[in-house]
Order: structure tokens, then sequence, then C-alpha cells
């Protein structure tokens, strides 16, 4: 319980626990980052102040466990991964701050909601960054995020549902570093084969027999792929999902722009430097959406990211998905006529031929809108869940 001098802090506040829930939030970034990245303050700050400035985020960071950041008096000269950690930070001069309060902090933060990682193996051996949460005995839902993006993107989604539901999801293989240093591990498979055996992994690295799949965007292939693999999966929510349909769907431009973009990369590291470099400049984080930009930029904040991330995702987007529109299990299929990442004519044509599905196209909101896990979506999603879980209504 925090006293009066230690407040939770409300994001950019500038107090120790704002700091230390924004440095848990970018640390996939400046894990995966073997170079120390600068941060620069929110507003400018004196040069006198920067001494403390640092000081501060130093003995929070360390108490964390996450790699150390240096403070610049200016964000010019700072890469578009850097800019989006530091806006996430929104560093200021520090006020006063009590004896142990950076520490203290630092555990709240912790001990948070999801949680720290549970790494569990691959079926294959790779790490997986791994979250539960809700009652052990509830009915199971397995979260599939979009490829390359870290929990805190479905943090919301995590948190509505826990209370009714064991809830487990992870970070995409081989994109995300461990807790315990800088630097990502070996390379993976990137196939989709790998990448929904993860799926059942999770499940069984909880003890979990079976479970509801919820899958957005490109998570909603693998969700598919996972169903098609294993009748563990007994029902599925597809949410703005980023199919591959041999043209049987029109695609947006969006679409296609990042196919070019993913199959560049993939072709060597050499390639994906290249892209780096242009990706890297500042002005990249104009496509992003303010709030969730440092979640956005993780795949693309180093060479080496992003060539494994054109491998991962260039495997679900290339990935034909219609052997997988016979899956038998109850299905729920989310869109919105609004979407310009991922059109709503692939949404449409998977409902249209999967079994048992139905559809749902919201009247408002877009592409991201659907990770933001708001009531009208969650509510959604717990009328489906209660349709497949329920002991009295279950596989009806």
């Amino acid at each position: 319980m925090p006293t009066r001098s230690e407040p939770v802090g409300a994001p950019g506040d500038g107090t120790p626990a704002a700091l230390a829930h924004a440095l848990l939030d970018t640390a996939s970034i400046t894990r995966a980052t073997e170079d120390r990245l600068r941060v620069a303050p929110a507003q400018p700050l004196a040069a006198r102040s920067l001494p403390a400035a640092q000081e501060l985020l130093d003995r929070v960071g360390s108490a964390l466990g996450v790699p150390e950041l240096e403070v610049v008096g200016e964000p010019d000269g700072l890469t578009a991964a850097e800019l989006a950690v530091g806006r996430r930070l929104s560093l200021r001069a520090p006020g006063a701050v009590a004896d142990g309060e950076p520490e203290r902090a630092a555990r709240a933060a912790l001990a948070a909601f999801p949680g720290p990682a549970v790494v569990v193996p691959a079926r294959d051996g790779t790490p997986l960054r791994c979250w539960a949460a809700g009652p052990e005995d509830a009915p199971a839902v397995a979260v599939v995020s979009a490829c390359g993006m870290p929990v805190g993107l479905v943090r919301r989604w995590l948190g509505a549902l826990a209370a009714q539901y064991r809830v487990v999801t992870w970070e995409s293989r081989g994109l995300f570093a461990a807790d315990d240093g800088p630097g990502l591990g070996a390379p993976a498979d990137h196939t989709l084969d790998a990448q929904s055996e993860d799926v059942l992994a999770v499940l069984d690295g909880f003890g979990i027999a079976e479970a509801h799949a919820l899958g957005l965007c490109g998570g909603a292939v693998v969700a598919l792929a996972a169903a098609a693999r294993s009748h563990r999966i007994t029902s599925l929510s597809l949410w703005h999902g980023d199919y591959e349909l041999a043209g049987e769907a029109p695609k947006t431009a969006h679409q296609r722009d990042v196919e070019s973009l993913l199959t560049m990369v993939s072709r060597g590291r050499a390639q994906a430097a290249a892209m780096h470099r242009l990706m890297s400049r500042p002005t990249t984080l104009e496509t992003l959406r303010a709030d969730i930009a440092h979640y956005l930029i993780h795949p693309y904040a180093t060479p080496e990211l992003l060539y494994r991330y054109g491998l991962l995702n260039g495997a679900i987007m290339s990935a034909d998905c219609r052997p997988l529109l016979d899956a038998p299990q109850p299905t729920l299929v989310v869109t919105s006529d609004r979407d310009t990442t991922a059109h709503p004519a692939g949404s449409k044509f998977v409902a249209a031929r999967l079994p048992r599905a139905e559809l749902r196209t919201m009247p408002d909101g877009d592409h991201l809108t659907a990770f933001d896990g708001g009531h009208e979506l969650t509510a959604l999603a717990a009328e489906f869940l209660h349709t497949v879980t329920a002991p009295d209504r279950k596989g009806t």
C-alpha cells in the first residue's frame, strides 16, 4: 500500500512509481538492444538537473533489473526507438525522493498485474516468455497476440478476462530477450507450424488440458493453425485477423506494404540492416499511435529484431489460410468496416467458410482499438465465451 510520500503515480508525473512502471513497459526494447539506449526528458531540463534525473533513473532501473539508459539533454540525434522509450518514460526534474522510495516503487511495479514472465520451453526448446492470470480451475483462454508485440499491448484483455477465466499469453518466439540481461537468444524456427505448436506448449507449461484461443491480427492465423493441429483448442475467437486467402478477398494497402517489407528484410541480415537505418528515423513515429508506440516499434528496434520479425511474421502473412477453414470448433469472427489495416473482407470470407462461425462486424473501431480491450469488445468476448464454456451450453 503506497504511503503519502510514495504515490502510485500517473504516467509521466515524474514520480519513482510512474518511472518504475514505464521502465518495465519499455523493457522489451532495452533488453533486446545490446547498445545502451539514450533517452531525453519530456521537457528540456537545465544542465544542472540532468545528473539528478540520471541518478533516479539508475536507482529505479537497478532495482528493477533492467538495462541502464543514458539521459541526454535534447532529443536531437535519437533514433525512433529511443524517442519512443523516452516519451513513455517522460523524464522530468525529480522532486524530493524519500529514502528507499525508488526501490519500493520498483518492487510494487514488479508485483503489479500481469506480473513477471514465466519461461516455458516450446516443443523445440525455444524459451517462451509467458504470463498466466485468473483462477486455476476456471476455463482457460489462450490470448494469441500479434506477432512481435510485447505483452503490454494485450494487458487490458488479460485483466478483463482474468476475473472469470484462466488466461494465458506469451510473446513471440525469438523476438524477446530474457529478464536476466540484454540481447536476444539464438534464432528460433520461424514457421507457422512452430508458432502454432507454441500455443499447445504454453498450455502444457501451465498444466492446461484445453482452451479457447483468442487471436488478434496475425495471432488469429496462429490460433487457426493451432485449432487445426489439436482438438485441445475447443473454440476460437478471431479479432481483426490478417489472412492470406490467395486472392479470395482483397487486402489493404497497409497489408501489401508490410508484406513487401517483410519479404525484403527476411532475405538476409544485410537487407534488414539497410531497412533498419531508414526505419530508425524519428519520422517513423509519426505513423504510430503515440500511447502505444513503444509496443509497436519493438520488432523494428534493432536490425536483428527486424530480420527475425521478417521471417516470423512473414511466415504468418504468407501462409494460405484456406486449408485451415475446415476447423470444426465454434468460432466468433470479429472485424470492423473501419479497419484499414487488415481488410474486413478477409474476416468475412473466413467466417463464411468456417463450419461453425459467427461473424460480428462492429460499427466502430479500427485495427488498433481491438487491442485496447474496451468494454464493448470484452463484453462480446465474455458473451461468446459463456456459450462455449458454460457446462450447460458447451458444444451447442
